[in-house]
């Protein structure tokens, strides 16, 4: 079990849009990382990834990897003292076995993924975005922010790519 774990449905609070979705890690792990709330990543992700709702955000790394910053939107209300601003999206790289140079420095035998537990300890320094097989989740200062399912077994899965939010 993980003692730096956090539920990354937390950020969903009491928004009307989050009670009617489903498949939606991805606008969860950016709302958690970059530190916005549900609604303003909902919209990001229904805009740059096409994302219909109720499905599950497709091609991922491919769309994020030309993202180089993310520009929020106030939704629906107004805001007199500016935005959330500009977050500045930075692709520190894919795992070995899709061609990338993210690997754990442990193994010195040959090129291994990290694994969320072990990105997330040696990463335990500010906001990322990671993706895993067919699922993302965010590390915030070296705590996991993801499904409450994940806490007991989700730890072991390979990074398969990594986002820096600055």
């Amino acid at each position: 079990m993980l003692k730096n774990f956090k539920n990354g449905y937390a950020v969903c609070g009491n928004d009307e849009t989050a009670k009617r979705e489903k498949n939606d890690c991805v606008v969860r792990a950016i709302a958690n990382a970059c530190n916005v709330d549900y609604t303003q990543a909902h919209h990001f992700v229904k805009e740059k990834f096409n994302r219909k709702n109720g499905k599950a955000t497709l091609m991922f790394n491919a769309i994020m990897k030309g993202i180089k910053e993310i520009q929020f939107k106030e939704v629906g209300q107004l805001n007199l003292f500016g935005g959330p601003g500009v977050k500045k999206i930075q692709h520190m790289g894919d795992m070995p076995k899709l061609g990338g140079n993210l690997r754990n420095p442990k193994y010195k035998h040959k090129k291994v993924a990290f694994t969320v537990k072990e990105f997330a300890r040696k990463f335990n320094k500010g906001n990322y975005i990671v993706g895993v097989h067919s699922h993302a989740l965010a590390i915030c200062n070296g705590v996991i922010m993801d499904n409450s399912n994940y806490q007991y077994d989700g730890y072991r899965r390979p990074v398969e790519c990594a986002y820096r939010v600055q």
